[in-house]
């Protein structure tokens, strides 16, 4: 669901980078706070579980710190490079 959201976040364009960035920080503020708690709550018993070899936390926190920097920029991205 995240790089459903994360494809048409970009597509959007904000052409003024004060307000784009602005966009950027108020939803790296309440994404990122959430997604570490998540990672440092729940990382550990999912990595640990018994089918290791998948890969259930997709992202990191820099991916997703880094995906969201991308929102409002304009770009058409096809898929989400890593």
């Amino acid at each position: 669901m995240f790089e459903e959201l994360h494809r048409k976040q970009c597509e959007w364009r904000v052409p003024d980078w004060e307000l784009r960035e602005s966009l950027q920080l108020a939803v790296t503020i309440i994404v990122l706070p959430a997604y570490r708690s998540f990672v440092k709550r729940f990382g550990p018993l999912v990595e640990s579980g018994k089918s290791r070899d998948k890969k259930y936390i997709k992202y990191t926190i820099e991916d997703l710190e880094r995906m969201l920097g991308e929102f409002f920029q304009g770009n058409n991205f096809n898929q989400i490079t890593r």
